[in-house]
């Protein structure tokens, strides 16, 4: 009787391996798929690019919420992750993400275009009329924010949130015919730090 509790019990052990490993063929497979590198697929999950390897590896399997999310990020089903039988991934999401945000993108610049042409036309003697270039800067900034939030790129939102915290104050100074304003840029200064220490925290995070 114990004979057969001890195999049941390596049966059932190597079926939890056979399992894993399964799971961990496809979840490289789904990433390979994708053009998705570790450390790529980690910073849309915010996650280390260590427990990226060890799904991989089999040593251990994602939590149900971030199987969603995998799944959802690849267009494709649980089911796909535990059979071996291999879908065919939808197409690349990657350039139609990039098409979203330029086209967001460039219609704040053409809005500041059709500004700057407009006030050329109706208000001649306005002089600064390209101040509306400037603030297009950091408008542009917010709506990349926006859009790499969306996609999970974090490096990408440390550096547009640099941009508009810089470009914010040159708006306000070039603007504004004061002289005291240039302390705006001071001000600035520790936001950046503290944007450079959650950039770090994060990219750093343990998983």
């Amino acid at each position: 009787m114990i004979y057969l509790l001890i195999y049941g019990k390596i049966l059932s052990m190597m079926k939890e391996n056979d399992f894993k490993q399964l799971v961990a063929n496809n979840l490289a497979y789904y990433r390979k798929a994708n053009n998705l590198t570790q450390i790529e697929l980690a910073e849309k999950l915010n996650y280390s690019d260590k427990s990226i390897s060890k799904w991989e590896r089999g040593e251990s399997l994602p939590d149900l919420y971030i199987l969603h999310q995998i799944v959802d990020l690849y267009g494709i089903t649980l089911n796909d992750l535990t059979t071996e039988q291999k879908t065919v991934p939808l197409p690349q999401r990657k350039h139609s993400n990039l098409f979203i945000t330029l086209l967001a993108f460039g219609t704040v610049w053409l809005v500041a275009t059709i500004v700057f042409v407009a006030l050329g036309i109706f208000l001649p003697s306005f002089t600064q009329a390209w101040l509306a270039f400037i603030y297009a800067i950091p408008v542009s900034m917010i709506v990349l924010i926006v859009f790499c939030n969306l996609w999970g790129r974090r490096f990408q939102v440390f550096l547009t949130l640099t941009i508009l915290y810089w470009t914010v104050p040159l708006s306000i100074y070039l603007s504004i015919d004061y002289e005291k304003l240039w302390l705006l840029f001071i001000g600035v200064i520790p936001l950046q730090i503290l944007t450079i220490f959650w950039f770090l925290l994060r990219k750093n995070k343990p998983k």
